[in-house]
């Protein structure tokens, strides 16, 4: 039996409905890192943050693999832990800026949520089921999408997975970046760098053939060996982000990651 009008056009709205909180996510990058690209040849200064993709940004740096190691021996010990994102997107027209916090619990939960001015109220969580579940802010909070995990509607604007986003993941990005054939360099010891607060080593990724032009410039934590700083120059739009309030092992509950 088909549809009566009305069950037509009730059919119809709804389907309006999903598809414009389909086109919200979209939009939405919830990935915390790895934004970035190509970055203008001469890099200099960005929405007041300084992004310069020219190194390397100490004349005593040695060669980067073990921090590397380190960073990804130390997130991988982490159980669970929530922080806040912030990054700032240079586009080619504008500068986009936002903030967040994310959850993250082993083997795999996570949970994302926009909390500044960009897509304020926009949550999304990776569950025990492995499944994604998303809502937009806003008027259509109480719509809830669920998708795979791998789902493109929670990529970043340059293509970067939400799943992708935790410590863990982003070390081993830099471990495969190594295999691939790029080199990194770090400073021998932590020291001030303008744009972060306290003392970080440097870890540059670059080509051996340029090895004046950063890939990616990261400031890790003496301590704890988490990033406090990314800049992404190798991707199709240029990134900055920073990391900030990291509670370690703070005993997160399952239900959180629950929408």
């Amino acid at each position: 039996m088909g549809y009566t009008p009305h069950l037509r056009q009730f059919h119809k709205s709804r389907l309006k409905l999903r598809w414009l909180c389909s086109c919200l996510l979209l939009g939405l990058p919830l990935t915390i890192t790895l934004c970035g690209p190509e970055a203008e040849a001469g890099g200099g200064r960005h929405g007041g943050v300084n992004f310069k993709p020219v190194g390397p940004l100490s004349p005593r740096m040695k060669d980067g693999a073990a921090l590397i190691h380190h960073m990804s021996r130390h997130a991988g010990a982490l159980n669970d832990y929530s922080l806040i994102f912030e990054t700032i997107t240079f586009k080619e027209k504008e500068t986009v800026s936002e903030k967040g916090r994310l959850y993250f619990k082993k083997p795999k939960l996570m949970r994302l949520e926009e909390i500044g001015e960009y897509k304020n109220g926009s949550v999304a969580v990776i569950g025990k089921d492995g499944k994604a579940r998303a809502h937009a802010g806003g008027l259509v909070k109480f719509i809830t999408l669920t998708m795979n995990a791998d789902d493109k509607q929670l990529n970043a604007a340059n293509g970067d997975r939400m799943l992708d986003s935790d410590f863990a993941s982003l070390a081993g990005l830099l471990e495969r970046r190594l295999q691939e054939g790029n080199l990194a360099r770090a400073t021998e010891t932590p020291a001030a760098y303008e744009g972060v607060d306290g003392q970080t080593y440097v870890l540059e990724l670059y080509r051996q053939d340029e090895p004046e032009k950063v890939l990616k410039r990261i400031y890790v934590d003496p301590i704890s060996y988490l990033p406090v700083r990314w800049d992404d120059y190798d991707y199709k739009t240029p990134c900055s982000s920073t990391w900030s309030a990291v509670k370690a092992n703070p005993g997160l509950k399952d239900e959180l990651f629950d929408l």
